[in-house]
C-alpha cells in the first residue's frame, strides 16, 4: 500500500513538472521582451538566468519538448505499473492506463498550464526560470540537445525548409511583434504617433495598391484636348499638381500631367498632347512594399493601378500617389 501511494505521489509531481514544460512552451511566446530586457538591466538573478535560458531558444524549446515527452512516458509507466498489480491480463493494463493516464495529461499537464503561461508569462517565467536552466543544461550534457538539433538541421535542408525559414519567421512573429510594440506603449517608451506608425510599417508588407488607392470613378483628371482656360478652370477646381489626362473616354487615361508645367509654358496651347507624360502602371495585387521601391527606382509620383480582365487586356481600376503610399506609413499628410 506504501509502495502504491508513493509512486502515485510521484505520478502527481511528474504532471506538475509536464505541465511546467507543456507552459513554458506558450510562456517562451508571450514573454513580454521589454519586461525581461528591464529585470536584466536592474541585475534580478531570476531574469538574468532566464535571459541566458532565451539566448538559444530553439535549443530550449527542445529541452521543453525532451522533459514533455519523458514526463508523460513516466507517468503511463507508472499507471501501467499500478494496474498490473490489480489485473492479469497485461494488454488491459496498458489500455486501461492510456484511458486514464490521457485526460489527466491532457486538462493537468497541457490545458491548464497553457493557459496560465499565456495570461501570466511575464510573472510564471522567471520564477521558473531556474528550473528550465538547470533541464535546459541536463539535456544538453546528456547530448539529447544537440542531436536533435542536428537532426531537425538535416532534415529541413532535405526537405527545402531550411531556405525558407526567414520567410515564415517572418509571417509568423507579426502577432509577436504588435504584441511587443503594444508592451512598449504601455510602459510609455513610444507614443501614440510611433506605435501608428509601426503598426502599419508590421502589417504594409501584405497591403496592396487596391486598398490605398484612389478608385478610378473618383480621380480628378483632365481631358487631352483642354485648352489653357479649361485648366485653369480644373486648377481651381481641384489642388493637385499632378493629373491624369484621358482621351475622349474617362477610362482611357494615356498619361499624366503637371498642371503648373503646362500653364507656366511660354506657348499657347488648344490640347495637352505636348504635356503629357507616359504613366507608370502596376497591377492591383502589387503590395505598398512593392510600390514604393519601383516608384524610387524610377523616380515615379504617380501610377495607375490596373486589373487584368478577360482575353488578357489591362483595365485602370484606379490612381496612386507617393503620398498615398507614404501616408500608410505615416498617417494622413496635411501637405506634401
Amino acid at each position: 500500500m506504501v509502495n502504491s501511494t508513493v509512486l502515485i505521489l510521484v505520478a502527481a509531481f511528474v504532471v506538475v513538472i509536464s505541465g511546467l514544460f507543456a507552459g513554458a512552451e506558450t510562456g517562451m511566446y508571450q514573454l513580454s521582451r521589454l519586461r525581461l530586457r528591464l529585470g536584466i538591466e536592474r541585475k534580478l538573478l531570476s531574469f538574468v538566468i532566464l535571459g541566458k535560458c532565451l539566448r538559444d531558444s530553439p535549443a530550449l524549446l527542445l529541452s521543453m519538448l525532451i522533459g514533455t515527452n519523458l514526463a508523460h512516458y513516466l507517468i503511463t509507466s507508472i499507471v501501467t505499473y499500478l494496474l498490473l498489480s490489480k489485473v492479469e491480463a497485461a494488454y488491459f493494463a496498458e489500455l486501461s492506463a492510456t484511458f486514464i493516464a490521457a485526460p489527466i495529461l491532457f486538462v493537468f499537464g497541457e490545458l491548464i498550464p497553457k493557459n496560465l503561461f499565456f495570461y501570466r508569462a511575464d510573472y510564471l517565467m522567471p520564477f521558473f526560470a531556474p528550473v528550465l536552466f538547470v533541464s535546459h543544461k541536463l539535456f544538453s550534457w546528456c547530448g539529447a540537445v544537440p542531436l536533435l538539433k542536428f537532426m531537425s538541421g538535416i532534415f529541413g535542408r532535405l526537405t527545402g525548409s531550411d531556405a525558407a525559414s526567414k520567410t515564415v519567421t517572418t509571417a509568423v512573429q507579426r502577432p509577436r511583434i504588435r504584441a511587443i510594440f503594444a508592451d512598449i506603449r504601455e510602459e510609455g517608451v513610444l507614443s501614440p504617433v510611433q506605435t501608428g506608425i509601426i503598426n502599419r510599417l508590421v502589417n504594409i508588407s501584405n497591403t496592396p495598391l487596391r486598398a490605398v488607392m484612389t478608385p478610378i470613378n473618383k480621380v480628378e483628371a483632365v481631358d487631352a484636348s483642354s485648352d489653357y482656360s479649361a485648366l485653369l478652370k480644373k486648377l481651381k477646381e481641384c489642388a493637385f499638381t499632378r493629373l491624369p489626362v484621358t482621351d475622349k473616354q474617362p477610362a482611357n487615361i494615356v498619361g499624366f500631367i503637371n498642371i503648373y508645367e503646362a500653364l507656366t509654358s511660354p506657348e499657347k496651347f488648344t490640347e495637352l498632347y505636348n504635356f503629357i507624360k507616359p504613366i507608370r502602371k502596376l497591377q492591383a495585387n502589387t503590395t505598398v512594399v512593392d510600390a514604393i521601391n519601383i516608384m524610387q527606382r524610377e523616380n515615379q509620383k504617380i501610377v495607375l493601378v490596373t486589373k487584368t480582365g478577360r482575353g488578357e487586356r489591362e483595365k485602370p481600376i484606379g490612381i496612386v500617389t507617393m503620398k498615398d503610399l507614404v501616408e500608410e506609413l505615416l498617417g494622413e499628410l496635411a501637405e506634401w
